[in-house]
């Protein structure tokens, strides 16, 4: 345990040096290139702002991995396919920030990449990498092959897109990222998954170094859509583990979870990505518009447009998904999954009907 302990440590501390000097590289760079974000009528920033600095986070974690590979309980090479994936993913969306690929080109690209990374993971023999069983979730236990490829592919995809549409103000994904990465440490670190534990650590050191640039006023940068499909990327991959591994899973026991409502916790931790990636396709359908077309009806765009402040705003949203989430975990002992989901469609409905009103508020005002 001490040994670990002092792994974490020397982790965090290095990816913050490495961090501060490639993200200080990067702003260099893109100055030098102009890798300027681009504007249209979803931009909530004025001025220069200079994007794909998710691309130095795949960078990072690459770094790391074949630096601590020879660690004796670690198993970086284990998740070969996943950090390779994770590394294209990034490199795709890093050209989606500049030439901007149609949806459809995107996330056909994204598809292959995920399909191939499931398949190569189960291939090589990655524990719990696919979603075969839901523990009763729904009445739901064993799955078979085809149907668990295609479901993990599903959840993938589905949380790369949630993660994908946060990245528009400062602060959000860089505050969003490094608490939920923070959570999974605590929960991987107990269930002695170390490898995850340890990319949680890379992630939130990387976190703390990108949030200074991404606050600053000089130097100022986002991830982009590298980064947001990069990080979305993982976050998936943990929400997998998360419930992939429940049964063995020491949290489960400490605090008597049921493992039929595992899959709603899992989902609970991104409620509201979640809803307003449900929301913005259900708006965009009712007014005959592609739910792949982007526009600026986002919840944090609506909260923006009443004049809060992007750290305020990104604070709000961060607070509303930690109270969703505890909420539904404390009330998980006494629901069935069937009537826990139930209630995590009240409340996403309750959100769902509050910036609503926000928005009109404002139109009609």
């Amino acid at each position: 345990m001490a040994t670990i302990n002092l792994l974490y440590i020397i982790t965090f501390f290095s990816v913050l040096f490495i961090a501060r000097f490639v993200f200080s590289r990067y702003y260099s760079v893109a100055k030098k290139y102009n890798l300027v974000k681009g504007y249209n009528n979803r931009s909530v920033h004025n001025g220069r702002v200079y994007t794909g600095a998710g691309l130095v986070l795949s960078f990072i974690l690459l770094l790391l991995a074949v630096g601590l590979n020879n660690i004796e309980f670690l198993f970086f090479e284990k998740l070969a396919p996943i950090i390779s994936a994770s590394v294209l993913i990034a490199i795709i969306g890093f050209y989606d920030d500049f030439r901007e690929l149609s949806a459809f080109q995107k996330y056909i690209i994204l598809a292959f990449l995920v399909v191939t990374t499931v398949y190569a993971g189960e291939s090589n023999g990655i524990d719990y990498g696919m979603i075969t069983n839901l523990n009763g979730f729904f009445g739901i236990n064993e799955i078979g092959y085809f149907p668990a490829f295609i479901f993990t592919c599903f959840v993938y995809l589905s949380i790369m897109n949630a993660i994908n549409l946060i990245d528009g103000i400062d602060g959000y994904i860089g505050i969003f990222a490094s608490i939920f990465f923070f959570f999974f440490f605590i929960i991987y670190h107990n269930n002695s998954f170390f490898t995850h534990s340890v990319v949680s650590v890379i992630f939130i050191a990387s976190m703390i170094v990108f949030l200074k640039h991404n606050f600053s006023r000089k130097k100022k940068l986002f991830v982009g859509d590298a980064g947001s499909l990069f990080l979305g990327f993982w976050m998936a991959n943990f929400l997998i583990l998360f419930i992939t591994s429940a049964d063995v899973a020491r949290i489960t026991n400490s605090f008597s979870i049921k493992l039929e409502n595992i899959p709603v916790i899992a989902i609970a931790t991104l409620n509201v990505p979640v809803i307003d990636t449900l929301r913005i396709m259900l708006v965009r359908m009712l007014k005959n518009k592609s739910p792949f077309k982007g526009d600026k009806n986002h919840i944090h765009h609506i909260l923006i447009d009443k004049g809060i402040t992007h750290f305020r705003t990104s604070m709000i949203l961060c607070l509303i998904n930690a109270v969703n989430f505890f909420l539904i975990v404390l009330l998980e002992p006494y629901f069935n999954s069937v009537e826990l989901t139930g209630f995590y469609i009240g409340i996403s409905l309750i959100w769902f009907g509050v910036f609503e009103y926000i928005k009109r508020k404002k139109f009609s005002s």
